[in-house]
């Protein structure tokens, strides 16, 4: 997916530069519609969430440009937003309901033993 780049950085001369990355890559400035394609949601969903104090924590932080109404963000932001989020290991399987049988029980504290062996060691 081919985000917009700002006019300066179209026209050979970037103005402003990313510096996480590497100190030659511009940096790209999101709009609301570019990014509701990149998390998927809609536009409105977007603008609510950026506008309402009671939905902010669901979208990274946005800007407006001087003189401008719109929202922004800048790429490198919400790309970490989106590293920060995802999560660390797939949830747990869900367990059948009733009490383990004996292999599961014993699966388990064999699994447990090898686990804090190896974080121990």
């Amino acid at each position: 997916m081919q985000l917009p780049l700002l006019p300066e950085a179209q026209a050979g001369t970037p103005i402003v530069r990313a510096t996480l990355d590497s100190p030659s890559a511009p940096v790209r400035v999101l709009f609301t519609e570019d990014l509701s394609r990149m998390l998927g949601k809609s536009v409105t969903t977007i603008r609510t969430f950026a506008t309402s104090s009671k939905y902010s924590h669901l979208i990274p932080r946005p800007f407006k440009m001087p003189g401008s109404r719109r929202l922004c963000w800048y790429e490198r932001d919400v790309l970490a937003w989106i590293e920060s989020t995802k999560p660390a290991e797939p949830p747990p399987p869900q367990r059948p309901r009733g009490r383990p049988t004996k292999a599961e029980q014993i699966a388990r504290q064999r699994w447990a033993t090898t686990t804090f062996t190896q974080l121990n060691t």
